[in-house]
């Protein structure tokens, strides 16, 4: 009868064992295989700040690329703006008649003083023009920039000419452009000499 006790109680213990064993691996078994709350917000984290970068970057590269391209308008702008003068200067057959070489009294321009004009790509002559309110316009057919002909543009031309001496004069061409309505102000400078060597 012991044995039989016995016998009883080893395979009860045997398979109480083998059930609490079965239960503790069926437990781990379904831990590992879900997701804790905590993991899936710090993985939603993780995402959303690398998405946040990768969007950032591309912003930031198309921003650069716009001011790029926008900086390479103006430098266009600029050296046109000095070619314009020298196209002006070059009209007068006598250099001594265009009005910031002539020494003949009264002097239009003396030495140390300065003009602001606003000059489009065809200007045969030097006029005057207020800088920030006159936006230069892009003419669709031609894709040429003007004041007269074209929808307004965001970039902004002035032209100084100082007279430095009697046979020297400095031009300065500066094109200003805003990123936007409400981007930052951007500008470009040119500087030339114009020598009366004739």
């Amino acid at each position: 009868m012991k044995h039989i006790i016995y016998n009883i109680n080893y395979y009860g213990k045997i398979f109480l064992i083998k059930i609490l064993r079965r239960l503790h691996v069926t437990g781990c078994m379904l831990q590992d295989r879900g997701f804790s709350l905590i993991g899936v917000l710090v993985s939603v984290f993780v995402a959303a700040v690398g998405i946040t970068a990768i969007f950032s970057l591309s912003i930031m590269s198309l921003k650069t690329s716009d001011v790029g391209r926008m900086r390479l308008v103006a430098s266009g702008l600029a050296q046109e703006g000095i070619e314009i003068v020298r196209d002006v200067r070059v009209a007068n057959l006598n250099w001594e008649d265009w009005e910031w070489y002539a020494t003949t009294t009264p002097v239009t321009h003396p030495v140390g003083s300065s003009q602001e004009y606003c000059l489009e790509y065809n200007s045969t002559s030097l006029f005057s023009c207020p800088f920030p309110e006159i936006p230069l316009k892009l003419d669709q057919a031609n894709m040429l920039y003007q004041y007269s002909v074209g929808s307004d543009t965001s970039f902004y031309r002035k032209i100084t000419l100082t007279r430095e001496s009697n046979d020297e004069v400095k031009v300065f061409v500066e094109v200003k452009w805003q990123l936007g309505r409400t981007g930052d102000w951007h500008y470009l400078i040119a500087e030339d000499r114009l020598w009366n060597w004739r």
